[in-house]
């Protein structure tokens, strides 16, 4: 039974079961005539596992969780005097991967994440470059207005300085050296 469902060998005795089975239980006896309720059993899942279960009188084994893969389940029976057979039953299984359980489906999520991070440096990237563009902009306002500040500050200076300096030639001597020179500089300013 596989995850509750009756299974029949297909030829070759090869079982397909359903992609994302997960649990398994073996329905097994053996042919004892005699005293068929004193046979003993031993099984192993080759493929999960390598040491042999005694199952004593059970004719049952159950597996659960069961990864994708390729399995051989094998029991071995005993009669009554406990006598093993040395001939192996086997029963030859295969689970195959679910959509998430293959390799494509990795390699997608691997580029699905790649993307995503790709996405989010070209995020990040445009974010840094609209910052260092803002504060760019400051910095020229900044820049702009000290230099209107000084250039205004500066300016009244010069014309508070004509003023005075116009103040002093009117004190002077015309036509005196001094005059002269002043009246020269205050052209020039």
């Amino acid at each position: 039974m596989v995850d509750g469902e009756r299974v029949a060998p297909l030829a070759g005795g090869l079982i397909r079961a359903a992609a994302g089975t997960r649990d398994l239980q073996v329905d097994y006896t053996s042919l004892s005539l005699a005293m068929p309720e004193r046979a003993r059993f031993k099984y192993r899942l080759l493929g999960l596992e390598t040491d042999w279960h005694d199952a004593g009188t059970r004719r049952q084994a159950f597996y659960t969780n069961l990864s994708p893969g390729d399995y051989r389940f094998r029991v071995m029976a005993a009669n009554e005097d406990g006598v093993w057979n040395p001939q192996e039953a086997e029963l030859a299984f295969s689970i195959p991967p679910t959509f998430m359980e293959t390799a494509w489906f990795k390699v997608l999520c691997a580029l699905a994440a790649g993307l995503l991070l790709w996405v989010a440096y070209r995020l990040r990237i445009k974010h840094v470059t609209r910052q260092l563009r803002r504060r760019l902009e400051d910095r020229a306002e900044e820049r702009e207005r000290i230099a209107r500040a000084l250039h205004d500050t500066f300016l009244q200076s010069v014309q508070g300085l004509m003023l005075r300096v116009q103040t002093l030639l009117k004190r002077l001597p015309p036509g005196s050296e001094a005059y002269q020179l002043v009246e020269k500089i205050l052209n020039q300013a």
